[in-house]
């Protein structure tokens, strides 16, 4: 069993707080990291992956500080960063053996062969990746994060600029390799985490908001529709946070998010517990 725990992290840039004094602990299994773009998402992982410094707080590692454990810990790291910028012309197979090479992987034909049967990659191992989907250079991306079989696994918005069938696809993948190990999956698309992920972390403004179970996110946040104005149920109800507006024969149909109860309600999605810890105007306890 592995176990990771922030505590009291806080990051400074300047003047501003890119981190805020954040305490989780993670075993294994898969967190969705989820929030809008400049949340913190990146930061917490670049200290989590040792790239970044923090400036307050510690991290332990089965209760030892990263700090201490240096190259140890960094072996223990696979790490996916958002932006990638890898020669095209190097085949599937080439990039691989590279970067097991700069890993320091010792004999790592059989890892790259196991990796590339797992991730659905050997028919195409001796292509060049330019020739590649986008979905397909990110599964030679987990790929090459998965060299060194790692016990922490650090995705930061692995499924950027694919399509919906490359998302599912990418997925599946992630879930098939989650096992006995740490899954942090930062995105700030809902539909990437809601079906995979065991715990979901949301963040805002350099803070994690809730670490909780999907059933727990959905049981929080409570969903109505009504035929009356938008306006007008917003008189009387200042917790109200609007989800979406539909007209069926000029008679509004308001989907709304409330702490009071009305005689409608209806089904939670996961989009509407977004909005409702995200939305700028939204309250919570």
């Amino acid at each position: 069993m592995n176990k990771l725990e922030i505590l009291h992290v806080s990051k400074q840039y300047g003047k501003v707080k890119g981190l805020d004094d954040i305490s989780i602990t993670l075993s294994d299994g898969i967190y969705g990291l989820l929030g809008p773009n400049g949340a913190g998402k990146t930061s917490l992982i670049k200290v989590i992956s040792g790239l970044t410094e923090y400036t307050e707080g510690s991290i332990l590692y089965n209760g030892k500080d990263i700090c201490l454990l240096e190259a140890e810990y960094r072996n223990l790291l696979g790490y996916m960063p958002q932006q990638q910028k890898i020669d095209s012309q190097y085949t599937v197979y080439s990039f691989l053996r590279y970067i097991a090479v700069l890993k320091g992987i010792r004999k790592p034909d059989d890892r790259i062969s196991h990796l590339l049967d797992r991730l659905h990659l050997h028919e195409y191992k001796s292509r060049p990746l330019s020739s590649l989907s986008g979905g397909m250079i990110q599964r030679v991306l987990i790929a090459q994060s998965l060299l060194n079989n790692p016990k922490i696994l650090l995705l930061d918005e692995p499924t950027a600029g694919l399509d919906p069938v490359e998302r599912r696809n990418l997925r599946e993948v992630i879930s098939s390799i989650s096992r006995n190990r740490i899954v942090l999956l930062a995105t700030h698309m809902m539909s990437d985490v809601e079906f995979i992920s065991d715990r979901i972390l949301l963040m805002k403004s350099g803070k994690i908001l809730t670490d909780s179970t999907q059933q727990e996110l959905l049981s929080r946040t409570r969903v109505y529709i009504s035929d009356k104005p938008y306006e007008e149920l917003l008189k009387k109800d200042n917790t109200i946070r609007l989800v979406n507006i539909a007209y069926f024969n000029g008679v509004p149909r308001v989907r709304f998010i409330s702490e009071n109860e009305y005689p409608d309600q209806v089904p939670t999605t996961m989009d509407d517990v977004y909005l409702d810890w995200m939305d700028d105007s939204c309250i919570q306890n």
